[in-house]
């Protein structure tokens, strides 16, 4: 990876992987580093050992903001997480995604049905955020009014570290509501309540605003009948909401992963794709639409493949640089009997398959030594 290192420093958005698991299967790809036991890694030693040099690599490639989103199962996750600790720091670890990619789970060996995978996320400092998914449900938004619809979400006395009254004297005063819930800054009429921001324990508060801006948006407020006010949140259709952590979604299984495949392969020629709806839910709520994309575990392209989709549904200019070994495919695999000698033959036949079906879909191929 090391020319590709010189050009991209600093400059990935996203580096998407989905590497051995480790479990010595018979895949397309090296599945089995085991280690002697005589280390406190155990036998899982080597496969850390072979994943540190490409971790350090994109370290140094991802953008201040940058992140990274590893696909793993629960054999290597731990050790993952300690080598994402070293690499990245454990300061800057997001999330740990749990998606389910079987209905029914595996239960040819252990005692629990495994249906589950893991998306571990860090970045690459504090700066990298996350920007989640655009708001498209509004079921729970149960409140009209001549703004929109909302739904009450938090509290306006302010809570926690510097909430008390002595804090912000300033944010100290009164407001006042009426029947409807709504909220003045000023006693408009006889029949407005009062309402302070005082806890239920009597201790006096203050709000999360000064009188000004409660003066120029108590439209955004609410008060209950009891006089507890909160703010309005409003949907809104361009807003974005945080990703949650367990991933449930029809879209997401092996099997429609399979199906694509074979849809473009003719065949099930790759042992563990990744559906391609999965990864355009991954890349649309982690970075932005003109993102610099890495992969490199290619595999299939599946990467490239939803960067494309999504910039043809939202206009975005994302770019996806794609990396997989020339490793040589043994005679007796599938993929073998169907016309490929090496992995990165099947990664291009798929970006191949792509540009023959979409005019707006162009690639280039670099042999990198």
């Amino acid at each position: 990876m090391k020319k590709i290192a010189d050009e991209f420093v600093g400059k990935v958005d996203l580096c998407y992987i989905d590497p051995p698991y480790n479990t010595g299967s018979k895949f397309i790809y090296e599945d089995q580093r085991v280690s002697q036991k005589d280390n406190i890694w155990g036998t899982h030693l080597g496969w850390m050992e072979f994943m540190r040099p490409r971790l350090e690599t994109v370290n140094s490639l991802l953008a201040e903001t940058g992140i990274i989103a590893i696909s793993i199962d629960d054999y290597e996750q731990p050790y993952l997480r300690v080598l994402m600790d070293q690499i990245f720091g454990q300061e800057n670890f997001i999330s740990c995604i749990a998606t389910c990619r079987s209905n029914n789970g595996k239960s040819a060996r252990g005692n629990v049905a495994t249906n589950h995978e893991y998306i571990v996320v860090y970045g690459k400092s504090k700066k990298s955020k996350i920007r989640g998914f655009l708001e498209n449900d509004d079921a729970s938004y149960d409140k009209t009014d001549t703004h929109g619809k909302y739904r009450i979400d938090g509290l306006f006395r302010k809570k926690g570290d510097a909430s008390l009254r002595t804090d912000r004297p300033n944010m100290y005063f009164p407001l006042y509501f009426d029947r409807n819930g709504n909220v003045f800054t000023e006693r408009l009429s006889d029949d407005l309540k009062e309402v302070f921001p005082v806890d239920s324990k009597g201790v006096e508060r203050r709000w999360l605003w000064g009188k000004d801006k409660a003066r120029e948006e108590s439209w955004k407020l609410y008060a209950s009948a009891k006089g507890v006010v909160y703010v309005k949140n409003y949907f809104d259709m361009s807003k974005r909401v945080k990703p949650k952590s367990l991933w449930i979604d029809n879209r997401y299984l092996t099997e429609r992963a399979t199906n694509e495949i074979k849809e473009i392969y003719g065949d099930k020629i790759f042992e563990t794709p990744k559906p391609i709806s999965l990864i355009e839910d991954l890349i649309e709520s982690h970075t932005h639409e003109q993102a610099l994309i890495l992969d490199f575990f290619a595999g299939t392209g599946t990467t490239a493949h939803a960067a494309h989709n999504l910039n043809k549904r939202d206009k975005g200019k994302r770019k996806v640089i794609l990396m997989e070994q020339d490793q040589t495919i043994k005679t007796d695999h599938l993929a073998f009997k169907h016309g490929f000698r090496k992995i990165s033959d099947i990664t291009k036949a798929r970006l191949e398959w792509i540009a023959n079906r979409e005019s707006g879909f162009t690639f280039q191929v670099k042999n990198i030594q």
